[in-house]
């Protein structure tokens, strides 16, 4: 899976079950380039953990994507739309 640079990178909790990484990836593209997109996927199901990423290549367009859809109804849920944390933002130390 790719990255974008920090700041580029979006969690979004709350998808539907049956998104798939090109839904996800088609939702985000009108707010800018999308260079990856990942829904997971429970091995044991094989089906939707309903939340995934996204990347873009820049972080105006992740801002954007932020502003506009956290809290997006699509389907049935609101989704929830967040930058994703670095690694190593969650040490103390």
């Amino acid at each position: 899976m790719l990255y974008g640079p920090e700041g580029c990178n979006l969690f979004i909790y709350h998808l539907p079950q049956e998104f798939t990484d090109t839904d996800l990836a088609s939702t985000f593209l009108p707010f800018g380039n999308v260079i990856s997109a990942k829904v997971f996927i429970d091995k044991q199901t094989n089906l939707s953990k309903c939340f995934g990423f996204v990347s873009f290549d820049n972080p105006e367009s992740a801002q954007v994507a932020i502003k506009a859809m956290n809290g997006f109804q699509v389907g049935t849920k609101r989704l929830k739309v967040q930058l994703k944390k670095p690694k190593d933002a969650s040490k103390p130390y």
